[in-house]
Order: C-alpha cells, then structure tokens, then sequence
C-alpha cells in the first residue's frame, strides 16, 4: 500500500508486525503529449526501489510477486486487489483489503488514447476508489497488470506489465546494488524475480517476449492498422519466406560490410571500440596501422522491420558478430605499455614493430535495401552498436552511439 503524494511510504505486512518502505528510485515509461508537443504523458506503470530501512530485510526479504508477460485473452477472468478507503472514524480513514473479478473484453496493444500509452485490457469488473495500482492476477495466481481506472460501476482498465521490463532503476537488494542500474530481466536471471514466459531484452534495451498462437492473433486483431503501417512489421510468413531465400546472402554481406567498416573507422574511433577491451590507453598511442578479421561469423540475425516501395525493400535488422580480431602494430620506439597487457588481449614482437591482437564481441543494428526486381541487395549502413565488455568489468555492455557517424562513413 502506498500513501502520500509527493514521497509514498510502502507497507508490507509480517505476523505481528508491519514495515515501511521508502522509495529510492522511481521511473516510467513516457511520450510526448499529441496535444501539447511541451508536456509528457507518463505511464500508469512505474518500476520503484526502494531503500532497504528495516532490520527484518534478512529473514524476512520483500518479494515481487511472480509474473507473467501475457495478453490476456477475451474471456479470460482476472483478479484484482486493493485497499479503499472505507470510512473515517476520530479523523483517521479505515481501509480494507477488496478483492473484485471479471472477464476481459477488449485489449489495447498499443494502449488507449492519451492517457493510457502502456498496452492494457478492459475487464468487466468493478474497482472502487484507492485500489489504483493494486495487482491484478490471472488464474494462476501470477501477476499480469495493474488496476489503471474505471468508469463508474463497470468496465475497468488494467495495465499490462510488459512495459515494465524495458526500464532501468538502481536496486537497493546487495546482489542488485553492485551492478548499478538494473533491470527485472536481470534480477529474474539472479534468482531475484519470478517471471513466467520466453521474454529477453537485447543489448539496445528492447524487449522480446514470446506469445501463444491465440494470444498472437487477439494482437493481430487488436493492432490499429496505421500502428502496423508505422512500425513496418513483417507479417510471420513474409519473414520466414524472405530469410529462407536470402537469409544466407544477408549474414555474408552483414559480416563483410561490418569488417569493411570497422577497418576504415579514424584512429580515434578504432580506439574507442577498445575502450571496452582490457588494452590501457596509453598501449595505443603512436600505431602504425590496424586491421580486422572476422574470427566468428554472423549469428542470430533477425530482421526488425521491413519497409515496402513499390519494387525496394529497405530492411532493418540486428545481429551478433561473434568474433572479431584487431591487430595492431606499433613501433617499438613509440610502445608504451608492459609485456603483458592480459585478458584476451595477445603480444608478440615481430622485428622492431610491436604486433597487439585483441578479440571483441559485438551487436549490430544495420539497414539494407533490396531490390525485388533484380534480387540485389545494396546500401548497407550501420546503424548502432553494443560491445561487450569482459567479466571482470560492471557492466556487461556499453552502447558506441558515437561510432554511428564513422561506420556510415
């Protein structure tokens, strides 16, 4: 239960005794207003940490509830819980625990007008005022949504949980503290968070999840056709088809085209992608020259989005390059590093050059255009990049935004 405007207090209940919680953190997902281009519409939904002021935190730890990414479908029944205030009695407001159920009627992928952004459900179902924000549950007693609001008497909005696992916050739990910003997806992979479903996040932050047969074509049905138009996406069998066909001819031209890129990136550049490596800085000064060797080959590529004209296609797609190998050569007079450097990172003399060669991992989000009269692919240009960083570094990947400008180059 939450109270207060400006700065909630978060109760939690143990035989015999309660505790607060204060919050340390709050985010939510956002967009700007269709009316007002100076004004933000923020999310019913918000992830919150909270900070760790209670003795009780080691026997008895604060738990989410276990979840499942879902869309629930028409005639599913839901279950919601909350607190109402009941009535008042000496100036203090009683409340009471309200349980209420309905059956879904209708659901809203891409939200419901200006006020709710975040995909949400209609459920025949009354919720009275104070169980704004309560849990709503499935059948199987996991956590699909959040009470949003309610017209009088019936129906009611949930909000899906699905957003919720695109944001980043700061956790206060000891396992969580130490890697900065998290995520649920990170804290599900720590033991920490229960969530039920095929759901994964990429490295630029956007979320996958896997839906069943029927719940993909309740999607398909309740998509607005112009969100479809925006978004591009390429309907399941047009997908399958096109990478049946040409899927191998892409990978050979994506690992190609990356290694040509990496290779005419400035000396500056080449020393950012680095940064992410164990080589010290210093290493690097005064090279004589680089190059770059695919060592792993392209993996899980996926298209993201397919753009028709009338005979191109413009494609966007990400992938993994698995490995590739930087050999750097610099003059024994200009060296300033040890002999040994560590990591994944190899030295070696050969006459009065010193030869460094290091092995990186990266993701790559690119567009191609294809040509449906001559089956020729053609512009290829990178778009972003993740690399990532090795185990004994914090985070496990850093975004290279500022490298987009080079490898289009």
């Amino acid at each position: 239960m939450a109270v207060g405007a400006i700065s909630p207090v978060f109760l939690t209940f143990l035989p015999g005794a309660a505790r607060a919680w204060l919050p340390q953190e709050i985010v939510a997902s956002s967009v700007v207003s269709k009316f007002d281009e100076t004004r933000d519409v923020i999310s019913d939904l918000s992830l919150i940490s909270c900070t760790l002021n209670s003795a009780a935190y080691e026997t008895s730890p604060l738990m989410l509830a276990p979840m499942q990414i879902a869309l629930p479908l028409v005639g599913q029944r839901l279950w919601a819980l909350g607190f109402r205030h009941q009535r008042i009695e000496d100036g203090t407001a009683l409340v009471s625990l309200m349980v209420s159920l309905g059956l879904v009627t209708a659901v809203f992928p891409c939200g419901r007008g200006e006020r709710m952004i975040s995909p949400c459900c209609e459920v025949e179902m009354d919720v009275l005022g104070g169980m704004s924000g309560g849990p709503v549950l499935n059948s199987d007693g996991l956590l699909v949504g959040i009470v949003s609001s309610s017209f009088d008497g019936r129906p009611s909005y949930i909000t899906l949980i699905w957003d919720a696992f695109q944001l980043n916050l700061k956790g206060t739990v000891p396992k969580l503290a130490r890697h900065g910003k998290t995520s649920l997806l990170h804290a599900r992979a720590m033991g920490l968070v229960k969530v039920k479903g095929q759901v994964s996040r990429n490295p630029w932050g956007d979320v996958k999840f896997v839906l069943s047969d029927a719940e993909l074509r309740l999607l398909a049905r309740s998509t607005p056709l112009s969100a479809r138009d925006r978004k591009a996406w390429p309907e399941e069998n047009e997908l399958k088809a096109f990478v049946g066909k040409w899927g191998a001819h892409m990978e050979a031209i994506a690992g190609e085209s990356t290694i040509a890129a990496l290779e005419k990136l400035s000396s500056r550049e080449m020393r950012k992608f680095l940064r992410s490596t164990n080589v010290p800085w210093r290493c690097l000064r005064g090279f004589a020259s680089f190059s770059v060797l695919d060592f792993g080959g392209i993996q899980d590529l996926e298209i993201i989005r397919m753009e028709h004209t009338v005979d191109q296609i413009s494609i966007e797609l990400s992938y993994e390059l698995a490995g590739f190998l930087w050999t750097i050569r610099i003059p024994q007079s200009k060296y300033q590093g040890s002999e040994s450097i560590g990591g994944f990172v190899f030295l070696e003399m050969q006459d009065d050059i010193v030869v460094i060669e290091v092995m990186q991992k990266g993701y790559f989000k690119a567009r191609i255009e294809f040509d449906q009269t001559t089956g020729q692919f053609s512009n290829f240009s990178i778009l972003s990049v993740a690399l990532e960083r090795p185990r004994s570094q914090r985070m496990p990947s850093v975004i290279c935004q500022e490298l987009i400008a080079q490898l289009r180059g």
